[in-house]
């Protein structure tokens, strides 16, 4: 583990510390676990950055039954989630965090954020749309229910890991996919397209939300 402190990007005030653990994924490589966190204004940050790896890329990976729940799933910063199946679209914004658990652990994320809309809701439609989607996060989670996992990493730096890594399908993201895709905190995409391509000039400095 290195240990290190900067100025803080929120307050600019020195004392940043950042937290740097090598964190390794059986078969898959090396990835690097970094949280931040200051003294002063209480800014605090995770991610995940993969060691081994760095081309815009997707995992997409079958869930069949509750083994697969096991399957470990490394969620960057910079990360998009999707579950065609549940309807479900995470999107990485300027304070998305980067995480490491498993296919079940992304089905609690889900859930606890339908039990929000759920609450929060105002209108039948919206009540009835909550229901839906935890009846059918519950039945993902008995097993019942097949469905895919999907995520979109234009930096490389997220990981779908189940035992049997040939379930997993990974292919290269198109320079058109990358910029369809939300930013995650700090680099804007046309930067990342460069440095993931190996292009060492030319990122325009436009971010998104």
């Amino acid at each position: 583990m290195s240990v290190r402190k900067v100025e803080c990007p929120v307050c600019s005030k020195p004392g940043l510390e950042i937290r740097e653990v090598p964190y390794e994924v059986p078969g898959f490589g090396t990835m690097l676990i970094i949280s931040m966190a200051c003294p002063h204004c209480g800014f605090r940050h995770r991610d995940v950055l993969c060691l081994e790896f760095g081309e815009p890329k997707r995992y997409e990976f079958v869930v069949e039954g509750p083994e697969d729940l096991k399957a470990r799933v490394i969620r960057s910063s910079s990360a998009t989630i999707r579950i065609p199946e549940l309807g479900v679209l995470i999107e990485p914004g300027p304070m998305a965090e980067g995480f490491i658990s498993n296919v079940e652990g992304v089905l609690d994320r889900v859930e606890r954020a339908a039990m929000m809309m759920l609450h929060f809701a105002e209108a039948p439609s919206q009540r009835a749309r909550a229901h839906e989607v935890l009846a059918k996060i519950w039945d993902a989670k008995q097993g019942r229910l097949r469905f895919t996992l999907i995520i979109d990493d234009p930096l490389g730096n997220s990981l779908i890991a189940p035992e049997d890594k040939s379930r997993v399908k990974v292919r290269r993201l198109t320079e058109e996919e990358v910029r369809e895709l939300k930013s995650g905190p700090f680099v804007p995409i046309d930067v990342r397209w460069a440095r993931a391509t190996g292009q060492a000039e030319g990122g325009s400095e436009r971010g998104e939300g």
